[in-house]
Parts: C-alpha cells; sequence; structure tokens
C-alpha cells in the first residue's frame, strides 16, 4: 500500500427538508462518471422505522491519474426520519422525500498505489524524498485538483438540495 494523504477531511454539511432521494444518488453518481472515476459503492441501506426511513449511502470512487498517484473521493450521506410528502411545484402535484440530510465528503491522494516503493527500506525513504522535495510542484497540484473536484461536487449537491427549497408540503405521509 502506497502513502495516502487526505487533502480534504470531513467537508459536511446538513439538510433539513424536500429533497428527492433518486434525483441525488442520479446526480453524484453522473459527477462521478463525467470526472472519469470509477464507482465504488461501500454501504447502501435503509431501516424503515415508525417515524420514518433510515438512509445510509456511502460510496468511495478512485481514479487513476498517472501510473503513481490515484485520487479517492468518499461520499457519506446519512438521512434521518426521511417520509413521503406531497407537494406542489407550480401547478403540477408530485410525491418527494422530506427529512434530515447529513452529507460527508473526504478527499484523498494515494501515491504509488502498486507499492512499488515499498519493498525495501531504502525505496520508501526515496520515495519519501521523492514527493516532498524533488517534485513538490506536481505533488501540490496534484492536490489542488482534487480539492477542487471535491468543492465542485459539494457546490452541485447544495444547488440540488436549494432547488427543492421552493416547494409547498400539502400533506405529509408514510
Amino acid at each position: 500500500m502506497g502513502h495516502m494523504k487526505i487533502v480534504v477531511d470531513h467537508d459536511r454539511f446538513e439538510y433539513n427538508g424536500p429533497f428527492d432521494a433518486n434525483d441525488l444518488f442520479r446526480m453524484i453518481s453522473n459527477f462521478i462518471f463525467e470526472k472519469g472515476f470509477d464507482f465504488k459503492q461501500d454501504k447502501d441501506f435503509e431501516i424503515n422505522k415508525p417515524h420514518g426511513k433510515f438512509i445510509e449511502w456511502e460510496i468511495s470512487p478512485w481514479k487513476r491519474v498517472t501510473d503513481y498517484v490515484r485520487y479517492i473521493i468518499r461520499v457519506r450521506i446519512v438521512g434521518y426520519d426521511i417520509v413521503k410528502t406531497d407537494a406542489n411545484t407550480g401547478r403540477k402535484k408530485t410525491k418527494i422525500d422530506s427529512g434530515r440530510l447529513v452529507i460527508t465528503m473526504d478527499g484523498m491522494v494515494e501515491y504509488d498505489y502498486d507499492s512499488y516503493w515499498d519493498d525495501k527500506p531504502i525505496l520508501h525513504f526515496l520515495r519519501t524524498i521523492y514527493d516532498k522535495f524533488v517534485f513538490k510542484a506536481y505533488t501540490e497540484r496534484f492536490e489542488q485538483r482534487l480539492v477542487h473536484d471535491v468543492n465542485h461536487l459539494h457546490d452541485n449537491i447544495e444547488k440540488l438540495l436549494n432547488l427543492h427549497r421552493h416547494y409547498t408540503t400539502r400533506s405529509r405521509g408514510l
């Protein structure tokens, strides 16, 4: 295993209100495929409770940037008390989800993911010198690109959730 550096640590935001869970998951998946990441799903389950559903969805897509560097973005969505509600959007009546979401994102850069430089201690030392001093500008650029991708995903999720603020809720149902 190569050297893993956490670049974005627990970028977290909460949302309480109406949303469409299928649109949210679809938007995140489309964003991941557009940016060239390979999809890896870690968790996907829901529990029905008397006051609503509990949902947990965690993915950790990865992308090989070079033969030496790989990006990993971990997205975890936890939903509490999610119920179906009737809402009006203009003249249409639709069913959407309503509840509380907690979304957490991490961004990691993994150097030497194939462990070419981990066989001997001298190679491990040379890899550290290589990353921290010789090609410092390249490693910083890789980290900046990952931060940009995570921030772009964060903004897209916030825009999608803000779209549902203009709904007017008519009734609550389970």
